[in-house]
């Protein structure tokens, strides 16, 4: 999915739209994307947000479910970064998704917020709602779903001894 496939202004309100709900996040911040339609996406702070709640409580379920974990380290490497550097707070796997399903991304936060990006044959489609406990819990549902169905990631879990 190249960018170009969006319209710029799309991006930026998406964009926009995820880096409000990381600034909510306390606890727990869970996404499940494709690593391009994450790298379309102007600047995002998910890795700032993580690390800020890793920081603040031991406590913290932060997850990360891709389609391809490589593509993740080597297009965004200031969020692989983070999630190598912070092993024990983020958990990520992988799962690729089927060939004709369009490009998306589920973002639950806490108990209360979530979005859900989706983009097919150029337009997208955007829903966030930030105090809405069952939106959130179904969409918490579908995201246990599909991380049961992923596979741990090997490339951002590499050690160098």
């Amino acid at each position: 999915m190249p960018q170009e496939d969006i319209p710029q202004d799309d991006l930026e309100r998406a964009g926009a739209a995820v880096d409000r709900l990381l600034e909510l996040a306390r606890r727990r911040i869970w996404v499940h994307t494709r690593c391009r339609l994450l790298m379309a996406l102007p600047d995002t702070r998910l890795g700032d947000a993580m690390a800020r709640v890793a920081r603040r409580t031991r406590h913290s379920d932060l997850r990360l479910l891709v389609d391809d974990d490589r593509e993740l380290k080597s297009g965004l490497p200031r969020l692989a970064g983070t999630v190598m550097r912070l092993p024990s707070a983020i958990s990520v796997r992988c799962l690729a998704p089927a060939q004709d399903t369009p490009a998306s991304l589920l973002l639950v936060v806490d108990r209360e917020a979530w979005l859900y990006l989706v983009q097919h044959k150029g337009r997208v489609g955007l829903r966030t709602e930030s105090r809405d406990p069952p939106g959130n819990r179904k969409a918490a549902e579908d995201f246990e779903q599909n991380w049961s169905a992923g596979s741990a990631s090997r490339e951002l879990r590499k050690l160098s001894l």
